[in-house]
């Protein structure tokens, strides 16, 4: 089981080696559906005739259309960094802090309701910290995935070294508060939801395994996503200022993160933080599911 386990005690090592190798797995699969969310949620407007995507399919036509199919796989390069160092820091850092957690209240082992409370605390440290570290992989891959043809970034190197040249290198963490405000409390609930899963999924008498782990990892993630979605949006718009030039959708411009929540509200409404929710929720549960299977797969083989 993801966190601490008296009877399956691991070391960072190797909970920081399932991670990364879950990353690897989960990222390549899922990498098509997160650039046809990222360009959803770059996209300013309500009116359909001002969007450039109007739907998956059409969204999906389009880019085939214009990008071909490497369309799909921009920002792929960074994306694998990110999926990597965040997979890697995240599970390693929540098994040492669940670890750390159950040593000061030692009954949070047999109480599966506190036990699951602790899960959300240790999860919302774990996913500050993988933020913090993987912030600009994450500004590098949104930029790789939303710039248009001919492209201004070829290579990750072209890309740090032109963001660097051009904006210095506070540019490798814009969107840093949004990130924090979302990827906290989504880590937190994602560990929370999943030990409560889990919980549910014993209390029915079903066998623990491959199944339980995509199940109850997908569904606490397509939970938790929908609860801190609205703060991803925002990330997403503030990480591509000074970029306007080179994106395939419009770039309003925004004077931080207050403004940009003001902005998208005024402009757009309350749905304009919704964009791409859609996409967001199937790609949510296809990498929490697949994260926590391979994650719980590849642990329980190096024990």
């Amino acid at each position: 089981m993801v966190g601490y386990d008296k009877d399956k005690e691991t070391n960072i090592l190797k909970s920081g080696f399932a991670g990364v190798s879950g990353g690897l797995i989960t990222r390549a699969l899922v990498c098509p559906i997160d650039v046809l969310k990222i360009r959803f949620q770059l996209q300013p407007g309500t009116l359909q005739s001002e969007l450039k995507y109007k739907g998956i399919i059409q969204a999906v036509k389009t880019i085939w259309k214009e990008e071909s199919v490497y369309g799909f796989y921009k920002g792929h390069v960074p994306a694998q960094l990110l999926s990597m160092v965040y997979g890697g820091v995240q599970f390693a850092s929540f098994e040492y802090i669940t670890k750390a957690a159950h040593d000061f209240i030692p009954h949070t082992r047999d109480d599966h309701t506190l036990r699951s409370f602790v899960h959300f605390g240790c999860g919302c440290i774990s996913g500050g910290m993988c933020t913090f570290v993987s912030q600009p992989f994450d500004v590098v891959r949104t930029r790789f995935a939303a710039q248009k043809e001919p492209r201004q970034y070829r290579t990750v190197t072209s890309a740090v070294q032109g963001m660097y040249a051009v904006e210095g290198v506070s540019s490798f963490f814009k969107g840093l508060t949004p990130a924090l405000s979302q990827i906290i409390p989504y880590t937190g609930f994602t560990f929370f939801f999943n030990s409560v899963l889990k919980g549910l999924w014993r209390e029915c008498s079903f066998t623990e395994g491959p199944i339980s782990h995509t199940i109850c990892g997908g569904g606490a993630g397509l939970i938790s996503k929908c609860i801190v979605y609205p703060m991803d949006v925002v990330k997403k718009r503030l990480q591509v200022q000074g970029f306007s030039e080179a994106t395939v959708s419009k770039v309003v411009k925004y004077n931080g993160f207050l403004d940009c929540i003001a902005t998208i509200k005024k402009q757009e409404g309350s749905r304009g933080f919704y964009k791409g929710l859609h996409v967001a929720v199937i790609k949510s549960t296809c990498t929490s599911g697949l994260i926590f299977l391979t994650y719980e797969s590849i642990l329980d083989y190096i024990r």
